[in-house]
């Protein structure tokens, strides 16, 4: 059993040992199978050769010996036994030749004349009339023989027995045998080299991945990517192992500048508050005008930082999956009448009008629903809308309008009058505490983390998001998002119900950018 556990842990230590015992077996079987097949196929050959040429033989001494067998008198038997011994001589064969009744006329060997050879199988079989074909067992050999009977006037007149060693057939396929033996030698040994060259050329690069995954589960260093020379499936796994190691450094990238922006952001009201407790500790307090204004600067800290921990809270909820059910039928008409009003104070403050344009419950299509999660939209769109607002210098305006793209998408628009996006910052206003301008955000509370949330959302409702801007004139953002057709159309607001009043007011937590 210690000998078996050997093997086995063996076999199964290195992918190179699977394979070669694989190939190994499957040489080997292949090889025994083929050589059975073609020795019992030669074999089999020989002996229908062998069993022919004797029948030849037996029908041409048939041919001359017939009519002495008729006779059957002295001189008939004499040159019955010269044919028998010449034939015999010259052939290398066995020959016995018996009358009607089973005795022997003549034999080749020492077989005396008169012996009654009826109750032997093949004999019995050739006086009635069949040509019979026997092998024999003896002591020191196997023997082939073929009894044939001579027939006169419409009977059996006698048969001609020719037996024949199969010694030299046997000796001559146990040679083959050798020979077929030897090529499964060679062929394994050849194997077995070619099988380590290959399994050693296939399980180099999977070693190299296994102790480069072994190394980042160990040590985190995520420096190398594994050499692909190949372009096979083992290239192709070679690649895709270096890009997740190239996915991991993108993420390890983000994830230290996430720490290092979220650390930014988090010390910067931090101090401040230090700062205002410290001016409030030194005497502040008792002045009866610095005191409200430092506790108003003080709330609008409290309430920066709690907002920025919401956002971190929020992002790492959505990065992780652990959000609420995104699979309720959201009806989009009041998710954005709710946005709206929750964002209108915030209008109202800046005298900006917010222009509702969204589709009717009576329009082509409104029959259809968004799968996703309701609470989570609206606070994506409120996020773009606060953005809007913020952005929009007093007196302007926010206009939203959303219609079908196609009986499969519905397009909602958000356009504003603002201070409009530069070029160079839109292809990274979606990335986590990017600000297009900085100074302006940071006076407005923003945190950097409102659009890349949204853009997080609407990817969770398998939409994507587009922004078209001009400096000095506003920023347009477009939403598409995929429909489906609602076998009860209903409308979902932000809190689950369906209210029957498109105005009513849902607020849900505020999100700030």
């Amino acid at each position: 059993m210690g000998f078996l556990k050997k093997i086995y842990r063996w076999l199964f230590r290195s992918l190179a040992n699977q394979l070669l015992v694989t190939y190994l077996l499957v040489i080997t079987v292949s090889l025994g199978a083929v050589s059975l097949w073609a020795l019992n196929m030669i074999r089999t050959e020989s002996v229908n050769n062998l069993r022919n040429s004797l029948e030849v033989e037996a029908v041409n001494l048939g041919l001359e010996i017939d009519n002495d067998l008729a006779l059957d008198s002295k001189k008939s038997r004499a040159r019955i036994k010269d044919a028998v011994d010449r034939r015999a001589q010259r052939l290398g064969v066995s020959i016995t030749v018996v009358n009607d009744e089973g005795h022997v006329l003549a034999d080749s060997g020492k077989r005396p004349e008169g012996e009654n050879l009826s109750n032997q199988a093949e004999i019995n079989d050739a006086l009635a009339g069949i040509v019979a074909i026997y092998e024999r067992p003896t002591p020191n050999n196997n023997w082939l023989f073929i009894a044939y009977p001579v027939r006169a006037a419409g009977h059996t007149t006698g048969v001609i027995r020719i037996g024949m060693p199969l010694f030299d057939m046997e000796r001559r396929l146990n040679s083959d045998l050798y020979g077929f033996l030897e090529i499964m030698l060679a062929t394994i040994v050849v194997t077995v080299a070619i099988s380590l060259w290959l399994a050693k050329r296939v399980n180099r690069p999977v070693r190299e991945m296994s102790a480069m995954a072994r190394n980042i589960a160990l040590s985190g260093d995520i420096s190398e990517f594994v050499p692909v020379s190949r372009r096979d499936e083992i290239g192709e796994l070679g690649l895709s192992f270096n890009q997740m190691i190239g996915r991991l450094r993108e993420q390890e990238r983000l994830r230290q500048e996430f720490i290092a922006n979220a650390s930014h952001e988090l010390k910067t009201p931090t101090m401040a508050i230090g700062s205002v407790v410290d001016a409030l500790q030194a005497g502040a307090k008792n002045d009866a005008v610095l005191l409200p204004q430092f506790l108003n600067s003080l709330e609008r800290l409290v309430e920066r930082q709690t907002s920025l921990l919401q956002d971190l809270l929020d992002i790492s909820r959505l990065d992780g999956g652990l959000d609420a059910d995104w699979k309720e039928d959201v009806g989009i008409e009041q998710v954005l009448a709710d946005a709206i009003e929750q964002i209108r104070p915030q209008a109202d403050k800046k005298k900006i009008e917010l222009v509702n344009s969204v589709v009717s419950e009576n329009s082509p299509g409104s029959n259809h629903v968004i799968p996703g999660n309701a609470i989570q939209l609206q606070r994506a769109l409120v996020n773009i809308l606060s953005n809007a607002v913020n952005y929009t210098p007093a007196e302007g305006s926010v206009i939203i309008s959303s219609n079908y793209a196609d009986e499969e998408r519905m397009q909602i628009t958000i356009r504003d009058t603002g201070l409009g996006i530069d070029s160079s910052d839109l292809p990274h206003i979606f990335e986590r505490f990017y600000r297009a301008d900085k100074a302006r955000t940071r006076a407005a509370g923003g945190t950097g983390l409102g659009l890349a949330i949204t853009r997080e959302i609407i990817a969770r409702h398998h939409g994507t998001i587009k922004v078209d801007s001009t400096l000095g004139k506003g920023s347009t953002f477009a939403v598409f998002l995929p429909t489906k057709l609602s076998t009860e159309p209903r409308t979902v607001s932000a809190s689950g119900s369906t209210p029957t009043q498109p105005g009513s007011n849902m607020m849900v937590d505020s999100t700030r950018t």
